[in-house]
């Protein structure tokens, strides 16, 4: 075959069918089947395919990413059941000495370990810049809501995986079984997905949403993270669990927000079923309707709704979560506070939509005025590629 030749593979895929009951000793021959087509190989790959080579872009973004960074073990500590527990990544910093220079902190998942090994806590105390050298902010699917982040979590990183285990060892020694676990399941990326020094060179407004089941979406503004990266920790990662898209612009990013809720909502709109793994999907979704950003005038009234809606967001979801509605966004001290809402977090992203659209009214006037633009048939087409079961 010459270099430059191709060859198409023109396989077919049959499903093979017993034309009657067998034993376990009987023996089949070709008189007691039959060969059922199906479809071609390329024909059933094509959708992967088509996914997988699409580019995920959108006007007025700089840049996709249909997943974040896989960070483990995160909260839970383990993944299987038949897996021993681990000691998770994320912290909770729970007092500081002054005097001594020092920080205090426990693991989130402080509860699963004591009951694991028995152990009466799970404590460390460490020099403040040595915490700071290690640790990063952290956002996972469980801490996004509809127009919100619930709350931004602590997490112990270095992007040199010798140097965290180093470290680990030396903050959980007396936690060896625990560790042990924890160093066998580390996955380290090789970079945060944002650091400070990011932010003196432009505005980053990141759209991020849940890579899983319903796709809710919110934003990070500039102000958000310029706040957060002055306690001393100055990473963000942001978990595979989630998808994020990055622009400079305010309006764009809150536009893109309101779609993708809208996208949310027009899934039990059309009575679809959420598919598992969405990650690149809602962006497909988003071109497939054709509700680009074009900067339109109804699209920067659809952003100036989504942004004040924005603002009363959280404070109606963090009550509907039954946490205290006046919980900061973030805290580097938590004194133990991160632990309590960690357990309260990741169910009803759905619900709370609903919720948002009863109780804000520009959510109601955003999701209108979208609803009035959009083809739609456009938009059940959209929607297939993020839910099943579409009518």
């Amino acid at each position: 075959m010459n270099k430059n030749d191709t060859k198409t593979l023109d396989i077919e895929c049959f499903k093979l069918n017993l034309k009657k009951g067998f034993d376990k000793d009987d023996k089949i021959d070709l008189s007691s089947i039959e060969l059922i087509f199906v479809e071609k190989y390329l024909d059933a790959i094509k959708p992967l395919l088509g996914y997988f080579s699409s580019s995920s872009e959108l006007s007025g973004i700089i840049k996709i990413a249909r997943q974040g960074v896989l960070l483990r073990p995160q909260f839970s500590g383990h993944r299987k059941n038949y897996e021993s527990v681990a000691i998770g990544l994320a912290i909770s910093i729970l007092s500081q000495d002054i005097t001594r220079g020092t920080l205090k902190g426990k693991p989130l998942n402080l509860d699963e370990l004591k009951k694991a090994y028995e152990y009466d806590d799970v404590v460390f105390e460490v020099p403040q810049e040595d915490l700071l050298n290690n640790t990063s902010w952290f956002l996972e699917l469980s801490q996004v809501y509809p127009f919100s982040i619930i709350r931004i979590f602590k997490v112990l990183y270095n992007p040199w995986e010798a140097f965290l285990k180093t470290f680990l060892r030396r903050v959980y020694k007396d936690y060896q079984k625990a560790l042990n676990e924890t160093l066998h399941h580390l996955k380290v990326p090789p970079k945060p997905t944002l650091r400070k020094e990011a932010l003196k060179k432009e505005n980053i407004y990141i759209i991020t949403y849940r890579c899983q089941r319903s796709f809710v979406s919110a934003v990070l503004t500039p102000a958000i993270l310029n706040e957060i990266f002055t306690t001393g920790i100055d990473k963000l990662i942001i978990s595979n669990t989630l998808a994020y898209a990055i622009t400079p612009d305010e309006s764009v990013a809150f536009y893109y927000a309101g779609v993708l809720n809208y996208l949310v909502h027009a899934v039990k709109m059309f009575r679809g079923t959420f598919i598992l793994n969405q990650y690149g999907r809602p962006i497909e979704a988003i071109k497939t309707a054709n509700l680009e950003w074009n900067g339109e005038e109804w699209q920067y009234q659809v952003a100036e709704l989504i942004r004040k809606a924005s603002e009363n967001a959280r404070k109606a979801t963090l009550s509907y979560l039954g946490i205290p509605s006046d919980t900061s966004l973030y805290e580097f001290i938590d004194k133990g506070m991160d632990i309590e809402i960690k357990d309260k977090l990741g169910e009803k992203a759905y619900e709370s939509l609903q919720m948002l659209m009863t109780e804000i009214s520009e959510v109601r006037e955003a999701f209108r005025i979208i609803n009035e633009k959009v083809d739609k048939v456009m938009l059940k087409e959209a929607v297939r590629k993020v839910a099943s079961g579409v009518h």
